[in-house]
């Protein structure tokens, strides 16, 4: 069922419209990840939704019940919401318990409740400690459980991993996003890291100047991104010019297999096309190729081709496969290409 819905919503501050027309509707127990550079309203949207902001058009619906609209604005506490920032603003004076607990009513079952979600979030024996004796990451999960402590009908987290190295960014995300399915939440996350976005999420939505631009599965928004600009946002591009030739295109670099992403092209009109790096491969069949550099990135890495016609292109591949420079190569596409106008 939907569990929260954004409907037309527009909010402006002054003259200065943010948000414009924002549809959004998110299932219950699903993670959506609002991915976006900085500046296209990705945090206006979640403070429209904690009823942090009002909205001038539109509404916001959660559970069935209406919090925004250009005459109602639910104050943030009584929307049920957790939120999760991105520095984790635990409270400096109060132990790691009595953070996790802030929210909790007094009751009998209180003690019970905070160690539960010490334990669900692996800080068991860190609750008597004060927040300055936290690791960046374990000051994280604090903030994760004092957000789920409520048991809030929707969790927001605010570019939650963005203070913390790239190692531990990769395992705690990986470790919040299991924890979240395992308590069957919804959370929206706002990030500007695709990997990030893409590797967490159910869904995305990769806004742009107040707008989305596109909202689909992460394989949906990587394989087939609506626009260029979506194409080269949430991963690496190689870009060529092409003629549309009717479920295929000619470019440099051949006649490929392609996919038409806009309506309004007719066979033979000049076309921009759009393949991954890692669609580019080397081997036996293909356009010949000169490799003038390659990038080493110890997994994987990136070798320049340049093709008959004089443009270069990116392939990507594993690092055991990569040519030398100066080789002479065969290049090929593995998969349909992506045709604009």
């Amino acid at each position: 069922m939907s569990w929260v819905t954004v409907e037309g919503v527009r909010v402006n501050y002054g003259r200065h419209t943010v948000l414009d027309g924002i549809d959004v509707t998110i299932p219950q127990g699903e993670i959506v990840a609002i991915l976006g550079p900085s500046g296209c309203g990705k945090t206006t949207l979640l403070r429209s939704i904690a009823g942090l902001l009002p909205v001038s058009e539109g509404s916001i619906t959660l559970g069935g019940r209406v919090m925004s609209s250009a005459n109602l604005n639910v104050a943030p506490e009584r929307r049920g919401i957790g939120w999760v920032p991105q520095d984790s603003s635990l409270f400096p004076h109060l132990s790691v318990g009595e953070n996790i607990g802030f929210g909790i009513p007094q009751g009998s079952d209180r003690a019970e409740r905070i160690a539960s979600l010490a334990a669900m979030v692996g800080l068991s024996e860190h609750v008597d400690r004060a927040p300055s004796q936290l690791s960046g990451g374990q000051a994280q999960r604090v903030s994760l459980a004092r957000a789920l402590a409520i048991r809030p009908a929707v969790l927001l987290l605010d570019e939650p991993f963005a203070a913390l190295d790239p190692m531990l960014r990769s395992s705690l995300r990986t470790e919040v996003a299991e924890l979240l399915r395992s308590q069957n939440s919804t959370a929206i996350l706002v990030t500007h890291d695709q990997e990030e976005a893409l590797s967490l999420a159910d869904h995305v939505a990769v806004m742009m100047g107040g707008r989305i631009l596109q909202w689909g599965t992460p394989v949906d928004v990587y394989e087939r991104p609506t626009t260029p600009w979506v194409a080269r946002f949430v991963g690496d591009t190689v870009e060529l010019a092409g003629r549309w030739l009717g479920g295929e295109v000619s470019c440099a670099l051949g006649n490929l297999r392609a996919v038409l992403m806009d309506e309004v092209v007719e066979k033979g009109d000049p076309v921009r096309v759009v393949v991954r790096p890692e669609w580019i491969t080397i081997g036996e069949g293909g356009i010949e190729a000169v490799v003038t550099s390659v990038s080493y990135s110890g997994h994987d890495g990136t070798a320049t081709l340049q093709l008959p016609d004089g443009s270069r292109v990116r392939s990507r591949l594993a690092a055991t496969e990569l040519p030398g420079v100066g080789d002479r190569v065969k290049v090929s596409v593995r998969r349909g290409a992506l045709a604009y106008r």
